[in-house]
């Protein structure tokens, strides 16, 4: 009898483990604290979405490598930055959230004055919300693009009265009222932007009526959400 034991093959799932590890390992400066804290995640959550995750992750910092604050990568905030984004992403199904929670990691260890807990705050918003708070408030940042890439259906107005309501129905044509409408009070109740409600008729000045309602946290949230590696 042959008691020599084959090793077991490895699973599709073992190798994208593996994959995304050694995808982390090559990333300059934070290498080592990407890769132990994402095997530790990748074993207890073993799903596709999370791989392509930190594989994604692993290219973006690899191409912006000349940018990382070295400093940063060094503290205890490094670390908890590393797992509060890693465990969200671990979490999460939506690719929209995943983009998202990528780009405030990049941000962040990619600033010459990181802000720690300007990060975690905006990553745990990112967590509660649906993808349907992102979508809107990448078209609040910037509606002229929103409404070019839908075909103008906004425009320069022509009408006399519009109101909010109106404007995102066209350039959200899959949302009911209903929705647009929660997702835009959910967005006013976290001070993304400072006007109520969005039914009340306005004189109708087309596109422009989206443009300048953020508020500065608004702001920092959009520039958060830009991920830097592939704007």
């Amino acid at each position: 009898m042959n008691d020599i034991q084959k090793p077991l093959d490895s699973t599709r799932g073992e190798a994208a483990v593996e994959v995304a590890v050694i995808a982390l390992e090559a990333v300059p400066y934070v290498g080592g604290v990407l890769s132990s804290t994402a095997s530790y995640f990748l074993e207890r959550r073993k799903n596709e979405r999370l791989n392509r995750f930190l594989i994604d992750l692993a290219e973006d910092l690899q191409s912006t490598e000349e940018r990382i604050n070295q400093e940063f990568v060094r503290t205890d905030d490094m670390q908890d930055l590393t797992e509060d984004i890693l465990s969200k992403a671990a979490e999460t199904r939506r690719q929209e959230k995943l983009d998202a929670l990528r780009a405030i990691f990049l941000n962040t260890i990619l600033s010459e004055h990181p802000d720690y807990n300007l990060a975690a705050e905006i990553a745990d918003l990112v967590q509660n919300w649906q993808p349907s708070h992102i979508i809107l408030l990448k078209i609040l940042s910037d509606p002229r693009s929103a409404d070019k890439q839908m075909g103008r259906v906004v425009g320069e107005g022509g009408g006399i009265t519009t109101s909010i309501s109106r404007i995102l129905s066209k350039l959200l044509p899959e949302w009911d009222e209903d929705q647009i409408d929660r997702t835009w009070q959910d967005l006013y109740d976290k001070r993304i932007h400072r006007t109520p409600g969005t039914r009340t008729m306005m004189t109708d000045q087309g596109i422009r009526q989206l443009e300048g309602r953020l508020t500065d946290f608004g702001v920092k949230v959009v520039n958060f959400l830009k991920n830097p590696a592939r704007e």
